[in-house]
């Protein structure tokens, strides 16, 4: 009976009208660029999402005292139109890709939002020689509300923004050697209050060698200075041992190693330090990595494995929590995060693949500055996703998956369980 409503309502009935323009604008643009080759692309497309946890709140907290609604679950449709450019002049080449993303909840409406995102590169050529990457990024989404479980912040829209500039140069010093560097500068902004992640920016100078070898492999080391502020703090807190301003130098040795013809290897070890102006109670470092791992087992099979290590700010305090039996407080600076993953495909035909992907992932948060019973959180957990794609035409893209979440915590309210179930369509030209 509910569906039955839905689909006469005004909620509906906006979406479809939207999915109908998507689809003339791209039948019109597969004639209208058809003899620029692919210099341009369009794509258009719609995702029909029911999430049964959307605020990722455990079993034990009722919600409607922190959503206004007796209910977790939500149907939400995504609606995407993007334009990508892809041009050449002489021996430069420029990438410019636009999307607009709308999301429509049904449940929590005020959490509708539409996504503008866009990124552009000059890949810039001197000579045969020396060359690079100028590239920016500009994306927009919503916070991720597992990582805001418990916080007086955790069910509210907070709209999360992140732009980036980077110059990127290689230098071939002979026949095997490069010299590489590279400047960036990343801005990251919330619509609301994150006490996790305040607003901060970081600008970023590296720089290393990189060794090529004849069989295609390659070994990097290089080295990345990072100078970051809080900007929207003036000057630190020292009540909460909140600074306005960090460094950050990490080292790192990257191995990419085509093993054999259907086998690769991507390897990254690594240090990273973090260090606080006023405070260093604030300060972490230690060790970061990854190993990722692509195997074509036959011609319709392939395998992709790995393993990370990361390292991120997370700077809390017991006072930032809601004032609620519900959830443990902690304290911690930081997080360590450490991930597995296993993701097989089977290309069943020309046309029809079927996907899954199993992650496993241990979060410590660390790095106390106030003592709090129970200690540092410790947080496991397991998702699991199943996928049939299906291309029955070149420009046509369907698929259906089911996806299953569980985390598990030592700390009272922060486990929770989410299933999901989407289907999606979508056209490129």
């Amino acid at each position: 009976m509910k569906i039955t409503l839905l689909l006469n309502g005004s909620y509906f009935s906006r979406r479809w009208l939207g999915i109908a323009a998507l689809v003339c604008l791209s039948l019109f643009a597969q004639y209208a660029v058809a003899d620029a080759g692919d210099t341009f692309n369009l794509t258009g497309g719609t995702t029909f999402l029911y999430d049964s946890n959307v605020f990722r709140l455990s079993p034990t907290v009722p919600p409607l005292l922190f959503t206004g609604r007796d209910t977790t679950s939500d149907l939400i449709i995504t609606t995407t139109g993007a334009l990508s450019v892809n041009k050449h002049y002489s021996m430069q080449r420029f990438e410019v890709n636009g999307s607009l993303v709308d999301n429509r909840y049904h449940n929590f409406d005020y959490l509708n939002f539409l996504g503008k995102n866009g990124t552009a590169t000059w890949h810039w050529y001197v000579t045969p020689y020396l060359y690079g990457k100028l590239t920016g990024n500009h994306r927009e989404a919503l916070n991720n509300f597992a990582d805001l479980t418990g916080f007086a912040n955790s069910t509210n829209r907070n709209l999360r923004t992140d732009n980036n500039a980077r110059f990127d140069a290689v230098l071939e010093l002979d026949g095997a050697w490069r010299l590489i560097g590279g400047v960036s500068y990343d801005v990251r902004t919330n619509s609301r209050l994150t006490v996790q992640d305040f607003d901060n920016t970081v600008l970023s100078v590296e720089g290393g060698l990189r060794y090529a070898f004849p069989s295609g492999s390659s070994l990097t080391y290089k080295v990345r200075q990072g100078y970051g502020e809080f900007y929207k703090r003036d000057q630190p807190l020292p009540a909460q041992l909140f600074d306005n301003q960090f460094d950050e130098r990490e080292h790192e040795l990257r191995l990419m190693w085509p093993v054999t013809g259907k086998t690769s290897i991507d390897a990254r070890v690594g240090h990273f330090a973090r260090h606080h102006a006023h405070f260093p109670q604030r300060d972490f470092d230690g060790f970061v990595g990854n190993f990722n791992l692509n195997w074509a087992v036959t011609g319709q099979t392939r395998i992709t494995a790995g393993w990370a290590r990361d390292l991120f700010n997370f700077q809390v305090a017991p006072g930032q929590f809601q004032n609620s039996p519900f959830f443990d407080p902690f304290s911690a600076s930081f997080a360590s995060a450490n991930r597995v993953f296993f993701a097989p495909v089977w290309q069943i035909t020309e046309k029809v693949a079927l996907r899954l992907r199993y992650d496993y992932s241990l979060r410590d948060y660390l790095g106390a500055v106030e003592m709090v019973p129970g200690g540092s959180r410790t947080d496991t957990q397991h998702s699991g996703l199943i996928a049939l794609d299906w291309q029955p035409l070149r420009a046509v893209f369907l698929s259906g998956a089911l996806q299953r979440d569980h985390r598990s915590s030592d700390h009272r309210g922060f486990d929770f369980d989410a299933s999901s179930a989407s289907v999606s369509a979508r056209l490129n030209f």
